[in-house]
């Protein structure tokens, strides 16, 4: 406060008298504060000091969907983002290097993206330019949509933020903006002219496992020298991982799968062994030892290095033609028999074998479908009825293959 306004202030400023019962309230709080031990004296400021703290950093109101939902932080967001804050303050210290923000699927990472933006942009001098990085348009548009409903963008559109070229990238980050959306597909200049800002920016990378490979990410790098950078993911980063981490340092925050479903952050998943599913195979080195690697991998992510060393020796015999046509027919009876459960996720090991096993789902698909439309034919009125349904449900079910762009995929797909 400079000297005209503390005047002012002094001159001005008449307390208001408190009543008897807010004076008594105020005395018993100061005698009760100082009868405390100092451990304790401590704990009741800290309690204090982390209510206010939520107070102002970690409420937001989104305004999706034409309503307006307030978002209090959860106890996995206020920790990791107060780390992540800590981290930014020291960025320096560690070349511009946050680390990595693990909470798993269905946590609120978007959510908790918002949080570290707004709490660094209220509590740090100076204007940051914030990059929100992805790798897919519709996660980019989501991420963007996200921030503009929960208000922190003022009343300027989230389009007004995205990157929609290599170019126009490059002129906002010159431009000093509080916040840029783009894909790292935008960085597609080779050798770019580094940009040194006088202001600092932060890069946020969402899904970092995946965004932080090939000649993209390079060009990041080389044109954004000085930038900070921290990785959100929702999965683990694999033990061989060491390009994520050179990029943006070890774990910050991990909130994994097993602390979210104790919390009812999200649901659990069953595992149901189908394993004997496919002994059918006629190669009986094959059956034994998957079944044998099986037992053997362990999915705790302590053990994660152990599981990779595994099938890392049986990507061949994973693979073998005759074991994806044994698993997709299996898939195809098993999940057409639950047929009002909902949805499926099928995860395949790499992007071929998912292409692979679309084909021969689909394939098998069609062949559920011919056998139910005999199977009508033949039966009762009752039974055709409920057939019936089920044949709708099967015709109308769409499958899709969900995989992220990489470069040199093309030349990948045609070996």
């Amino acid at each position: 406060m400079n000297e005209t306004l503390k005047s002012l202030y002094d001159r001005f400023y008449i307390p208001l008298p408190l009543t008897e019962y807010e004076q008594e309230v105020e005395t018993c709080h100061h005698r009760l504060i100082e009868r405390l031990e100092k451990p304790e004296r401590k704990l009741v400021l800290q309690i204090k000091e982390n209510f206010l703290g939520l107070l102002e950093n970690f409420i937001l109101y989104d305004h999706s969907g034409g309503r307006t939902v307030t978002i209090l932080a959860r106890n996995h967001q206020y920790l990791g983002v107060n780390e992540a804050v800590k981290a930014y303050e020291a960025r320096k210290l560690n070349n511009g290097k946050l680390g990595v923000f693990w909470h798993t699927q269905g946590s609120g990472k978007s959510y908790s993206m918002v949080f570290l933006a707004q709490k660094i942009r209220r509590k740090f001098a100076g204007s940051p330019t914030i990059v929100i990085l992805t790798d897919r348009d519709e996660l980019n548009k989501q991420i963007s949509d996200t921030f503009e409903n929960c208000g922190l963008l003022g009343k300027t559109k989230a389009s007004q933020f995205i990157a929609t070229s290599g170019e126009d990238l490059v002129q906002k980050l010159k431009a000093n903006p509080s916040f840029i959306f783009t894909l790292i597909q935008k960085f597609n200049k080779a050798n770019p002219e580094p940009i040194y800002p006088d202001h600092d920016i932060l890069i946020m990378s969402d899904e970092a496992h995946r965004s932080q490979y090939g000649i993209f990410a390079d060009n990041m790098m080389a044109l954004l020298p000085t930038a900070s950078r921290i990785g959100f993911t929702g999965t683990p980063l694999l033990s061989n991982d060491n390009i994520t981490e050179r990029t943006f340092g070890g774990y910050i925050s991990v909130y994994d799968f097993k602390r979210a479903v104790e919390d009812g952050a999200t649901v659990p998943l069953y595992y149901e062994n189908r394993g004997d599913k496919i002994a059918d195979l006629h190669n009986p080195e094959i059956t034994d030892r998957i079944l044998d690697a099986i037992e053997r991998a362990d999915l705790d992510v302590d053990q994660q290095e152990k599981l990779e060393r595994e099938f890392a020796k049986e990507i061949h015999l994973l693979t073998a033609q005759q074991r994806l046509e044994s698993i997709a027919k299996d898939f195809v009876g098993h999940y057409s028999d639950l047929w009002t459960s909902g949805k499926a996720m099928f995860v395949c090991l790499n992007k071929v074998t998912c292409v692979r096993m679309y084909d021969l789902a689909q394939k098998y698909w069609a062949e559920e479908i011919a056998r139910l439309e005999q199977e009508i034919k033949h039966a009762t009125q009752q039974e055709a009825q409920e057939l019936s349904r089920k044949l709708e449900w099967i015709k109308e079910t769409e499958m899709a293959v969900v995989i992220s762009q990489e470069q040199n995929e093309i030349q990948t797909f045609q070996k």
